[in-house]
């Protein structure tokens, strides 16, 4: 009785097997969280400059519009964002990788048997087009 999870398998007899020692582990992509965070922060951005815009600020006169206000918080809350999302991307790393596993895994590398066959090998275009042919030169005829 083999304590493998998978069937008893016989390797060929031309195989080399090696094994190595792996860890498996989980780990976040770290563009996506980047980019996420990038995303939250410029919808921030465009959350806190509507929820502003209506503000009284006395006799100061309003030169700048809404899309400028954006443009311009859009450059720190974009760069906030993504500060954010990479250390949530980091943090969640470290705590994955206390969870790792250490496995041995096994590499077979099987060498095709050297096969000999008695015969001629006929190239595709060597045939020659006799009356018996399907292939025709003169449209199926």
């Amino acid at each position: 009785m083999s304590n493998t999870d998978g069937p008893e398998e016989r390797p060929a007899p031309n195989a080399v097997s090696t094994s190595d020692e792996v860890t498996i582990r989980r780990a976040p992509k770290f563009g996506a969280f980047i980019i996420g965070g990038a995303v939250l922060g410029f919808v921030a951005t465009l959350v806190v400059v509507s929820a502003t815009m209506g503000i009284d600020r006395g006799d100061q006169q309003e030169t700048a519009s809404f899309g400028q206000l954006v443009g311009y918080f859009s450059l720190y809350g974009v760069t906030i964002g993504a500060a954010v999302g990479a250390v949530v991307a980091i943090v969640l790393d470290r705590a994955l990788g206390r969870r790792s596993a250490a496995l041995t895994a096994e590499r077979v590398e099987v060498e095709p048997a050297t096969e000999t066959v008695d015969g001629e090998l006929e190239e595709p275009g060597a045939r020659g087009a006799g009356p018996g042919d399907a292939h025709t030169d003169d449209a199926g005829r």
